[in-house]
Order: structure tokens, then sequence, then C-alpha cells
């Protein structure tokens, strides 16, 4: 197509014409008239259009061309009457990057105050971009340096926004002499582009910035970043605050700097006292925020005030996702001054927050005084908890019971062993083996005769107890419980003897290898494994062949933990199946094998060789970590043509193993493999490593 075509259709009603004839441009050399219909195009009412022209702008290599067309779009942004054809050219020159920088520098002191201010922008744009490099970098901290002492405000507020957004330290001595002589919009912006250098700084400009309403904000903001324990003082000032915008400032400082400083309660002592009444409510006032930053420094806030007034807003907080967990935590670390506020609004409260008050009497109610009102209120209203109808309240009062008073509580949470929900079943187990935590002799006598119920939920719930709470002199009751009609006490049964690790009944175990129930018979393979019974290798074989891919799977696992070189053969088997399962579970087990017997690593290493090839990413995977676990010095061989491989992961984990290695060969493959990875990611591993950054550290 002739550039007479190109330019009538540029020119044509049609959008798509004019769109496709734009993308025609590509395929031409480069000159002056061409430069005038990027131009052309670029001004086009159609953002479709601009954007094909903006496009090609950043396909030209020559420098001259390059030269052409950062003048054209520099020139373009004065472009007032014009919109789109000036955000066509902000957008050109972001895109061109390093390769515009020199041009607008040079153009920074244009006479048109408002191409000054784009420059400014479009600079700290093109600070962001990764591929940059640090000369041009310092090139464009220097202009907006210069930029932030322009005769036009706008200019210098950019400018000095923009030295926040590069967060070059070079920028701070300028930026600390602003809050000493700048204006108060210049003073804020200072403010906080200090904030995005994180930087420590002479903290006195900014202690002063506390004292004026306008830049109190930007001051707590930059003091929870960079201050130290001098600025408690400001901050807790802060939090007394009308302003709810810079209250909520001080709030996400204060708990900012807390956490920086390793903010210990001491150093908090003498501004605890002034806590009142009224600024509990205005702190808890900022839950109202949509910032979930400013709710969890309420919440610290409300924690460190170590005030009655403090509990009712945390509790309130329970009732939502973003907040619950921190002020169950606050709730429990303010302890016995929490206790009388949950038990007097303990039954206004929704159940999701009826269930997190029980946990919080439980972790802090055994801290109370045996003899305290409160205590025996939490204890009531606990017992009457058990009996509400929402079970994660049962479930949570049961442990809590047990937590608070293990005597009293024994009598009730029996009764929840008959519960409907499992949850609330598992926590009464969990209950009895904390009361048990002692002497497994405190229930036993309530325990054993739920061996001969009916109800099989019930015998399991009782084996798992005898197993948890090491009671061995039962064993007899539990070896009966592997004969049990029921799977589940069955597989209860083979837990306890694993909980227990008593290697001499694994025979018991072996036997329940050929149960009818697959999950007993899982839980019978794993517990071999476990037992680290050697008798227990033979029985386990025929389960490789068994129908059902987790009985092997499983079975594998525990071979890995128990199988001698001899399992191998098996083993090899199952890599040459088609289930990548299996496969990685063959591998670890083989590696597993090797590093208690060194000598089959000789008879693994083919093996793994071939699962570098398999054509399931995660295969290859386990085959490398296997490798480099067994073969320290061979898998840099085996490995590195693998940095071509086709999945991000592989590359990723072989340049990771590579890494690792301190030897020359290794690095000098990653270098080699650096001038034509694709991937910026591996790129920049790649690179850290040569620099002797490694990855493992």
């Amino acid at each position: 197509m002739s550039m007479d075509e190109l330019r009538k259709k540029i020119n044509s009603p049609d959008e798509e014409v004019r769109r496709e004839a734009v993308e025609a441009l590509i395929n031409m050399p480069f000159s002056k008239e061409l430069l005038l219909l990027i131009k052309r195009a670029m001004a086009d009412m159609s953002w479709r259009v601009r954007k094909s022209a903006v496009d090609i702008t950043a396909t030209f290599k020559d420098d001259s061309a390059i030269s052409s067309i950062v003048q054209l779009m520099t020139e373009l942004l004065h472009s007032e009457d014009n919109a789109g054809l000036r955000n066509s050219a902000v957008e050109g020159l972001i895109r061109l990057g390093s390769k515009a920088v020199p041009y607008l520098i040079k153009n920074i002191t244009d006479s048109d105050h408002d191409v000054r201010k784009f420059i400014v922008d479009i600079l700290g744009d093109i600070y962001s971009d990764k591929n940059i490099d640090t000369v041009t970098k310092d090139n464009i901290v220097n202009a907006l340096i210069g930029a932030a002492k322009d005769t036009d405000e706008n200019v210098r507020l950019s400018a000095v926004e923009g030295l926040g957004k590069v967060g070059s330290s070079k920028a701070v001595d300028m930026l600390v002499e602003i809050l000493k002589t700048g204006d108060v919009a210049l003073k804020f912006t200072a403010l906080e582009a200090l904030g995005g250098i994180g930087r420590s700084i002479s903290m006195k400009e900014v202690y002063n910035a506390c004292k004026d309403k306008l830049l109190k904000r930007a001051a707590y903001d930059l003091i929870g970043k960079v201050g130290g324990a001098e600025a408690l003082k400001y901050l807790i000032e802060g939090l007394k605050d009308n302003s709810t915008s810079t209250r909520d400032a001080a709030i996400v400082a204060l708990k900012r700097l807390a956490a920086s400083i390793l903010l210990q309660r001491q150093q908090l002592e003498p501004y605890l006292a002034q806590f009142s009444s009224s600024n509990i409510e205005k702190i808890a006032l900022s839950f109202k925020s949509n910032d979930i930053n400013v709710k969890k420094g309420v919440i610290f806030a409300l924690k460190l005030s170590g005030r009655k007034e403090a509990v009712l807003p945390l509790i309130e907080a329970l009732a939502f996702d973003d907040t619950a967990y921190d002020a169950q935590e606050a709730l429990i670390e303010l302890g016995a001054v929490s206790v009388d506020t949950i038990i007097t609004t303990y039954k206004n409260q929704e159940d999701r927050v009826k269930a997190i008050l029980c946990f919080v009497l439980g972790a802090i109610g055994n801290k109370l005084v045996p003899e305290s009102s409160n205590r025996g209120k939490a204890e009531n209203l606990l017992i009457s908890a058990l009996k509400y109808d929402y079970g994660h309240v049962r479930a949570n009062a049961t442990i809590a019971l047990a937590r608070i008073n293990p005597e009293r509580a024994l009598s009730e949470v029996i009764k929840l062993l008959h519960d409907e929900f499992d949850d609330v079943k598992n926590a009464a187990v969990d209950a009895i083996c904390l009361i048990a935590r002692d002497t497994a002799q405190d229930v036993l006598p309530s325990i054993l005769p739920l061996l001969s119920a009916p109800d099989h939920s019930e015998r399991e719930k009782a084996i798992i107890i005898l197993g948890r709470v090491g009671a061995i002199e039962e064993i007899e009751k539990v070896r009966l419980a592997l004969k049990d009609v029921s799977p589940i006490v069955r597989k209860a049964g083979i837990r306890a003897i694993e909980e227990w690790g008593e290697e001499q009944y694994a025979q018991d175990i072996i036997l329940a290898l050929a149960d009818e129930n697959r999950e007993v018979q899982i839980a019978a393979a794993k517990a071999l494994g476990n037992l680290k019974s050697d008798r227990a290798i033979e029985p386990l074989l025929p389960l490789l062949s068994d129908e059902d891919i987790w009985v092997r799977a499983t079975t594998v696992e525990s071979l890995g933990k128990i199988g001698k070189g001899s399992v191998l053969p098996v083993l090899k088997k199952i890599v040459d199946e088609d289930n990548e399962m299996l496969i990685c579970n063959a591998l670890e087990a083989m590696a597993k094998i090797a590093a208690r017997e060194p000598s089959t690593i000789y008879a693994i290493k083919p093996v793994l060789a071939k699962c570098l090839s398999h054509s399931d990413t995660e295969v290859v995977k386990i085959a490398i970590e296997v490798l480099g676990r067994i073969d320290s010095e061979g898998v840099i061989e085996a490995i590195v043509p693998l940095l071509r491989h086709g999945s991000w992961d592989v590359r990723v984990q072989v340049v990771d193993i590579l890494s690792k290695k301190t030897n020359q060969s290794a690095r000098e493959r990653l270098k080699e493999h650096l001038k034509i990875e694709t991937d910026e990611l591996i790129k920049q591993r790649i690179g850290e490593v040569l620099k002797g950054q490694r990855l493992d550290n």
C-alpha cells in the first residue's frame, strides 16, 4: 500500500478503515510524511485509532526515528485544545521509556507550566519501569529535584509527589527543607513523599507539622513509617483528634510504629493514663472506616488502653469477618477486664459472636481467681451454653469449661459425646483430653463404660480419647476395638496404637490390612509406616495392587518410611504406570530409602533420569527435587537441559537448585542460559544468583 493510499484511508470517515491504515504504517520506512500521519492518527476522535498510533510509535528501533517521534510527542503536550491528542502523547512517551528521558529533561523548563507538569508526571511513571537503567533513574531523580523548585505551584507539587513515588533517598534533604520553608500544600505533599521513600530522617520538622491541623494527617502517617519511641506522645494526642481522617491516620501509625520498633507496653505506660472514656469512644468511632488498616489499628489502640470501656467496641467488632480474629485476640489479652462486660452482654449477641465469646472466656477464664464472682458467672454461662441450639456455641463452650474448671466440666462434657453434630462431639473429645492432661485416671471411669455403648460413634470417641490421653494400660480394650463391627471404631483403634507408638502391636494392625473397609486399610497402611515396623514391609506389598488408588498411595508412602532396597523393583513398576500421583509418591519413597541406604542411589538414578522427560510437569519437578537430594554433584548435568523446558515451574526449580551450588559449572550454565531466557522473573532470579545473592539465603 502506497503512502498516498494510507493518507486517504487515515482520513476516511470509517473508523475501522482508519485504524487498519494506522496499523499498516508499521510496514512503511520511517519518514517525515509518516510522522505527520502518526500525528494525524494520534489526534483522531476514536480512542481505538489513537491507541493504534501509540502502539506503532513504540515499534521503531532507529535512533533518528525515535528522536523524531519523541520530539513530536513532546511538542504535542502543548495541544491544550485537543485532550485526546495530548493524552496520546503522554501515553506514547511513557511507552518509549528511557528513550524519551533525555528529550523530556531537556524540555522540563518549557515556558508552558502545564507542559512542565506533564513532563514531571511522565518522568515519574517512566522511573517505575523495572527495565530502566541506574543512570537514567539518577537523571530522572535529579530532574524532579530541580522541578521541585519550579515557579509554578502545580509543577512543584507534582515533582515532590513524583519524588515520593520513585523513593530515592537523594531527595530526602530537599524534602525536609521544604518542611521548613514551603507553603502548606507543598509541606503536605513533602510529608507524603517522605512516607513513600520510607528512610530515616530528622523528625523535628515532622513533629512541628503535628501542630498544624492541615498537616497532621500526613505527619502521623510519616511518623508511623519512620518514627521512633519519642513519637508516641504525638500519636497518642492524635487519637483524641476530632477530625476522623486525622484520627484514623494516628491510629494506623500507632500500630505500624509499635510493630516497627517492637514497642513494649512499659514504654506506653506514661501515655495510657491519658485514655479517658471519651477517648475510647472516639477511637471506636473509627470502626466505621472502610480501611481495614484503620480497623485493625482501632483494635490495637483499644487493647493498649487496658480499659473496661474498650471491651464493648471490641465485642461489636466480633460480628465482622475482617475484624473478628483481631478483636478476639484483643479481648483475650485484656484478660479479666473483659469478663464482666462479656457476661452482661452475652445474651444479646448473635450466635456467631456468642461462640467467639465462649472461646474468649475459655482462653482467659482459667486466669481468674477461683473464688472470684466473675469466674463463677463465667462457668454458669458456659454450662448454659452447652445446651444452646447453635452447634459452634456448644463446641466452644465445651473447650472453655474444660479449661476453666475441669472438675466441674467432666460430667457436663461427657453428655456432648451424644451430640447430633460431629464438631460438637469432637470438641467434647478435645475437652475430655484437656481434663485428663494431668492424669488419665481422672477421666477413665467416665470413658471406659462407653466402650460397650450401642452407639458406634460413642465407642469410637472413647477409643480416640484412650489413644490421646496415653491410657496404654487399656491396650487390650483397644486391641479388641480392632475387631469391632463398626469400621470407624476399628480405624480409631488403629490410630490409638499408632499414637502410642507401640511397635509391639504392629501385628494387630497388619491383620487390619485385609479389612473389608478401605478407610480401615488406609489407616492401617499409614500406621505401619509411622510405627517403623520392619515386619510390615512384606504384608504391605500386596496392597500395591489394590484397586483403590488411595490405598495404593498410602502404601507407597509407608514403604518409603520403612522399606529397604528390596522394595525398589516394585516401586520402579509404579513409576512405569500412568498415574502421576502414584509416580510422585514412588519417587519420594525412593528418596527416603536412599537416605537410609545410600547404596541404592545408583539403582534409583536411572529411574529419576527417565522421569525428567515425563510429560507431566509435577512428575518432572519431583524427579528434579529428589535427584538434587540424593546426587548433589551429578544433578547439575542431569537438569541443565531442563532450563529450556516449556514449563515455567520446571525452569524456576532448576534455577533454584543450581543457585544452591557453589561450583563454577553451575554458575556458567546459568550465565549461558540468561542470554536466551525470555521470562523476566526467571531472568531476575538468575541475575541475583550471578551477583552472589544465593536464593536459599
